[in-house]
């Protein structure tokens, strides 16, 4: 049965200590980290997982004391599991370099690098950016390797991997071992959206962990110049999402993928806090009743 996390982007209101509690408390096992630069102006605002939170962890910080936050990580019985830096293919190579060191002082073992977002403006050739961005991948595949870092790409929205596919097509060049793919649930509502079952067959080999989060359609009426409903999301319960997440847990499982399930949960009906303790109740007899599925 696969494990469950949390990513710290959903606990901006509490700080690391608390976090472990929270965690130990609901008998979390897998801790993904996010190491990122606060701003003045978000330091002003409340918190936010996109802004300020109040464990300040930078990237500068999680080298110096990356060794320090994994012993009192595995002291609260986890495991550390992924960085999270807001770090992308443009990025130069020393900036990534000081991301791939902090996520082996703490022990990560893989950290996202996100592909480069697609242009919207307009249609474009995608060979030939897809060609460009294997080949950046090449050479950070080989810049993590000192570091013993694996490279994950999130299927996320508006970046050249937003479906299975096209991070499959960003990924098989590579071997499993280097390069692999948060399998991101919740975007496949918003953007890039499969069947479960084709979207587990398509990416396969290539799943490192999975995100769960809820989504849904929006609820409002907006409409272009024409009268044409646009839609929109918004995010919500895992419970009240529109994409199906027992079915999808369920054909990870049938596959034979058991990768961590991490929660990444950005509702806004409730703190981050009780937010995630209310996806573990979610979740927990969804995996019993998987698990029990022959």
């Amino acid at each position: 049965m696969p494990p469950l996390g949390v990513t710290a982007v959903m606990l901006p209101e509490i700080d690391f200590d608390e976090q472990l509690k929270l965690c130990e408390t609901l008998k979390l096992t897998h801790y993904s980290w996010r190491p990122r630069i606060i701003s003045e102006d978000q330091l002003r605002q409340a918190p936010s997982p996109w802004g300020f939170h109040r464990f300040d962890l930078t990237p500068q910080r999680l080298v110096k004391e990356g060794g320090q936050l994994r012993r009192r990580l595995e002291s609260a019985g986890m495991i550390s599991f992924g960085s999270l830096p807001a770090a992308n293919t443009d990025h130069d190579d020393d900036t990534l370099r000081l991301h791939f060191e902090g996520a082996a002082a703490v022990g990560a073992g893989r950290m996202r690098i996100a592909p480069k977002a697609y242009p919207t403006d307009a249609p474009f050739d995608y060979d030939a950016l897809l060609e460009r961005l294997v080949d950046r991948y090449r050479h950070l595949v080989d810049l993590a390797r000192p570091f013993g870092i694996k490279i994950v790409i999130e299927t996320h929205c508006l970046s050249l991997a937003t479906s299975p596919a096209l991070a499959r097509n960003l990924c098989l060049p590579f071997d499993p071992g280097d390069m692999g793919v948060i399998f991101d649930i919740n975007n496949y509502m918003i953007e890039g959206g499969l069947h479960p079952n084709l979207a587990v067959a398509v990416i396969g080999r290539y799943i490192d962990h999975s995100h769960i989060g809820g989504a849904r359609l929006a609820g409002d009426d907006t409409r272009d110049a024409f009268g044409f409903r646009q839609r929109g999301h918004e995010m919500c319960p895992l419970t009240e999402a529109d994409q199906h997440i027992p079915t999808w847990i369920a054909a990870l499982m049938v596959a034979g993928i058991t990768a961590p399930l991490i929660i990444e949960n950005f509702s806004p009906h409730t703190a981050g806090p009780d937010r995630l303790a209310e996806s573990v109740a979610q979740l927990r007899p969804v995996l019993k009743a998987s698990a029990m599925t022959p």
